[in-house]
């Protein structure tokens, strides 16, 4: 019985080849933040209160980003959805949507889908 082995190595290979870590949850929070940096045009904004809410498929990363504008620091929610839409945050730190749509989203998309922070 080596078959087994032989494709304990395939499936070692394969994983390896995809250039994921194998968490799926850990991966989308950093691509949201890496989406978020692009956005707001901030590679050393730093984040508070993430959480990945929904599933692989239709969740999104909610949370917190702060950056400094000049000598002032700046906080702002944020929402990126792992279907590919946004990268949405709260107005003040950007225009993506009017506050009541943000809002609206962050209640039911963050919020009642178990945000904790």
């Amino acid at each position: 019985m080596r078959p087994v082995p032989n494709l304990l190595l395939v499936c070692a290979l394969l994983s390896a080849c995809t250039g994921s870590s194998g968490d799926w949850r850990a991966d989308a929070i950093a691509s949201a933040e890496t989406r978020m940096r692009g956005l707001i045009n901030d590679p050393a904004a730093t984040f508070s209160h993430v959480d990945l809410t929904g599933d692989s498929a239709t969740g999104q990363t909610c949370g917190v980003i702060r950056t400094k504008v000049g000598i002032f620091t700046k906080e702002a929610r944020f929402i990126v959805y792992i279907d590919g839409a946004g990268p949405y945050v709260e107005p003040g730190l950007g225009q993506s949507m009017s506050q009541a749509d943000f809002d609206w989203a962050w209640k039911n998309d963050c919020v009642n889908e178990g945000h904790k922070g």
